[in-house]
């Protein structure tokens, strides 16, 4: 297969849809594992931001790769209450969020920030765990690695225990 070829498959979502059906009951053990699983995925659509939520059973299995919010060319809206009515339908214990950046830039905004505590909350209540926020680019970044999943609980541990 040439490159050409190869590049025409990869934006048409040939990769993307056999990437999620091939992923079920596997793990991602790493942001690098669900960087590598999620980078083609966005090269299906490379116009917009797009949300994407891996959804996991109890042993950190693969139940699910959905899109769940398109966007917009630097924004995309989040609605936490999507995200659990999908986690309640399939029966998820753990979630991860990624999205991607096309400035390429991974870092992530103070609104990345704030959806992901948004999110973290609406799942802690429900005792679902959101291991990572990632977002890519043209490497990526992991909210889980830099500490911000790790004080989102802290500050729910705070409100609850208070």
């Amino acid at each position: 297969m040439d490159k050409k070829q190869f590049w025409d498959d990869l934006k048409s979502g040939v990769f993307a849809s056999m990437i999620k059906e091939s992923s079920k009951g596997n793990h991602l053990y790493s942001p690098k594992d669900v960087y590598h699983v999620m980078k083609p995925i966005f090269a299906e659509k490379d116009d917009i931001e797009r949300m994407y939520c891996i959804f996991l059973n109890v042993k950190n299995r693969v139940l699910a790769i959905e899109k769940m919010f398109d966007g917009t060319i630097n924004y995309s809206m989040v609605y936490p209450r999507e995200i659990v009515k999908r986690v309640i339908l399939l029966k998820a214990t753990a979630v991860i969020l990624v999205h991607n950046h096309l400035s390429g830039d991974p870092e992530p905004s103070s609104e990345d920030k704030k959806i992901t505590m948004k999110v973290g909350i609406s799942l802690m209540g429900m005792d679902v765990k959101l291991h990572d926020h990632i977002i890519i680019g043209d490497r990526y970044y992991s909210m889980a690695d830099s500490g911000i999943i790790e004080t989102i609980k802290n500050r729910m541990r705070k409100l609850i225990f208070a």
